[in-house]
């Protein structure tokens, strides 16, 4: 440190208050060019915030109140403070003052004004918490000098690595972060997996499944507990058991299904009303609380469907054998049997454990066909004449739904076509009939019998719930649908408003963005201790009992009826426990889903790649300041057409949310109808841009 930078720092820090330039070189005395130098060094302390400077006037930093949050990093080199306290603004952090900090980091941040900026900034001063002790990256050796680039950008520059002779350039590698860049010396790691080459689609599989942190795979305790229990039902698993071994119940799903979780059968009785038996794989039976096998399925809380790859939550040798409900094969289940009258409403409901033979596996096509070609199907006649009757009952269920306030949010999804080696090679619409219905149907009259059942017995236990929507939410849905030229009333009969508007939408192109924005709307489903009712269902009582092999929360809604048909007073979770428990299944379940949106956006991305250039017809699904996103026909791909390839100067309206150019007065809003051409794919952002061709009539 040079003597005029200690003097100065020794005056401020003597004197009780601010000094301007021209009283600190008086009071040191400074003629000339000494002056000339006092003024280098305090503009070099206060750029490196040993100083602190406004409106000319010099002091030393005072002792200043730490605020804590998350970091978040931009591509630009500078972050972002989200703090804790949501009800304070994000804070500008200089890329000076990020010190060792990474995306997503916890830290803690001191505040400091810049008269030059005129605007708040914040200096990192303390990491809390370490997002990230590992990363996924591409590995790079250039003439012996290897690094490994990570895989998200927002996590910065490359990581010094050793040499690896079997990686090669552009694979992906799992390091484990030694030291952290802190502008002196470059980040280092270590290479601890090789996950492979960048064209390998397990490679992206596995990429996203550590992205999510998402268990992947069994502990050898658990692998050998599941091995112990997958042998054939047996005379001693049949005790205190219905036998409905001679009832002829199917199993309904899709091509590819290979855990079968529910077999139905149905009964038309003289007096017109139809007994349904529901049964469900009794996994509560094989895992058993706190063995290996459950705290393994409570730490993965689902399984997760990827694009031709599952990671279930229990092992194969359960979840595909001895709880599938494979044709021809004795397997123990649950039962709800329900008694439904012409109008749809559950007469009664009983509920036992019970053994079963299912006397066929069949798809949703087969049952299609059945009901819309019968002549051409190859099912046998009295399995033919059960599902017509089932169709006749499902049918009314949907219209009891519907009279009560159900919402019917059937959007058409889009199944991702790959090749034999797993690549993504086309995008083909799913076909939903009413086959699918049937199934959907049967599992809600069951779950909500269920919910009832334990209601009544005063037994704490797990509940799906879905709140009402929050009102400003669906002031915007009013607003999008008066666009669309439909007029929305929100009344007090909110179900009837939002019925009418699915109702008026149905056969128009705007039906799909309107289905959306509707789900946008309302609030996330999850799982409650506390029965706060489902308001997409217009349900009082509901509950997961259905999916005991790929959900946890209905494996435990199982033990309590089991409890409760049993009389058992063992414990189960209760209380904070239980409320705890919903928690982390609601945890679970949308990390889940972020993490199968973020495969099949990804893998729609794919298949775009190859189209550059293609033209498309497509639906305005949103307009931002920055341009509008089109959804695709069909194949319900979305991507942005960006104001800047606009011929005009565009202003952004969020009262409409349209566009509309300065010269021409062309108008852009969402459901226009339009055709553009794909421009670029961005895989490692997941984006796809188009250029506009034009307006469709």
């Amino acid at each position: 440190m040079q003597p005029l930078e200690q003097k100065a720092l020794a005056l401020l820090r003597q004197s009780k208050r601010a000094l301007n330039r021209r009283t600190i070189a008086e009071q040191l005395g400074l003629q000339g060019q000494q002056r000339k130098q006092l003024t280098r060094i305090l503009e070099r302390l206060v750029s490196s915030g040993r100083v602190d400077e406004h409106k000319g006037l010099y002091r030393l930093p005072q002792p200043k109140k730490l605020i804590s949050g998350s970091f978040s990093l931009a591509e630009r080199g500078f972050g972002f403070l989200r703090p804790d306290n949501a009800e304070r603004d994000d804070l500008f952090i200089p890329a000076r003052d990020i010190g060792t900090a990474m995306d997503g980091d916890r830290i803690e941040v001191s505040c400091h004004f810049s008269p030059r900026q005129n605007r708040p900034f914040a200096r990192v001063r303390r990491i809390i918490k370490r997002a990230h002790s590992q990363l996924l990256g591409h590995y790079q050796n250039r003439r012996g000098q290897a690094e490994v680039w990570p895989l998200h950008r927002s996590l910065g520059g490359p990581f010094l690595v050793q040499p690896v002779k079997n990686i090669r350039n552009g694979d992906v590698v799992n390091i484990r972060i030694e030291h952290y860049a802190d502008g002196r010396s470059p980040a280092r790691g270590q290479i601890i997996e090789h996950l492979g080459t960048t064209d390998d689609p397990q490679v992206d599989i596995d990429i996203i499944i550590r992205d999510h942190g998402l268990p992947h795979q069994f502990s050898k305790e658990t692998l050998k507990d599941a091995e112990n229990l997958a042998y054939g039902v047996c005379e001693s698993d049949l005790e205190d058991r219905t036998d409905l071994r001679d009832l002829p119940l199917v199993t309904i799903d899709g091509e590819s299904a290979r855990d079968f979780d529910d077999a139905v059968t149905l009964r038309k009785e003289q007096d017109g009303h139809f007994r349904l038996w529901v049964c469900i794989a009794d996994v509560a039976h094989y895992v058993r609380p706190l063995s290996p096998l459950d705290q393994e399925a409570l730490e993965r809380g689902t399984s997760v469907y990827f694009p031709g790859f599952c990671l279930p939550m229990l092992p194969e040798s359960l979840s595909n054998g001895i709880c599938s409900l494979k044709p021809h094969q004795d397997r123990l289940v649950m039962v709800a049997e329900l008694l439904i009258d012409t109008e749809g409403q559950t007469v009664s409901a009983d509920f036992y454990p019970a053994v079963i033979n299912s006397h066929a596996r069949l798809t949703y096509t087969q049952v299609a066909c059945v009901l819309d070609s019968p002549r051409k199907s190859n099912i046998e006649p009295h399995l033919q004449q059960q599902l017509k009757e089932m169709a006749e009952l499902a049918t009314l269920l949907t219209g009891m739904r519907k009279l009560r306030g159900s919402l019917d949010l059937d959007l058409p999804e889009v199944e991702i076509v790959l090749d034999d080696q797993g690549q993504a090679i086309d995008l083909k619409k799913i076909d939903r009939h009413q086959a699918h219905r049937l199934i959907e149907e049967f599992m809600l009259a069951a779950n909500e019998a269920v919910a009832c059942f334990l209601a009544k017995s005063d037994r704490p236990f797990l509940y799906r719930i879905h709140e009402p929507p929050d009102t400003s939410k669906l002031q915007d849905l009013q607003q999008l649908a008066a666009q669309c030229g439909i007029g929305m009333l929100l009344g007090k009969n909110l179900h009837h408003s939002l019925q009418e508007l699915l109702d008026a939408v149905s056969n128009r192109a705007e039906a799909r963005i309107i289905h959306q924005h509707l789900l946008r709307s309302l609030q996330q489903a999850c799982y409650s201790a506390e029965n706060r009712g489902h308001f997409g269902l217009a349900s009082s009582h509901y509950c997961h009992f259905t999916s005991p092999i790929r959900r946890y929360p209905d494996l435990a809604v199982h033990r309590v009826l089991k409890q409760v048909l049993a009389q058992d007073k063992s414990p189960l979770p209760t209380g904070k426990k239980l409320i705890r428990l919903g928690q982390d299944c609601s945890d679970k379940e949308r990390r889940a889903m972020q993490a199968e949106r973020e495969l099949t956006a990804l893998r729609s991305c794919q298949v775009m790649a190859s189209r550059i250039g293609d033209r498309f017809e497509g639906t305005i699904a949103s307009v931002t300041d920055f341009g509008f996103f089109v959804e695709l026909d069909n194949i319900y791909v979305d991507g942005l057409v960006h104001i800047r390839t606009l011929n005009d100067y565009f202003h952004f309206d969020p009262a409409t949310m349209s566009l509309t150019g300065e010269r021409q007065r062309q108008r852009f809003q969402v459901g226009m109808r339009v055709s553009v051409q794909l421009k670029q794919v961005e895989l490692w952002r997941r984006r796809i841009d188009f250029t506009l061709i034009g307006v469709l009539e």
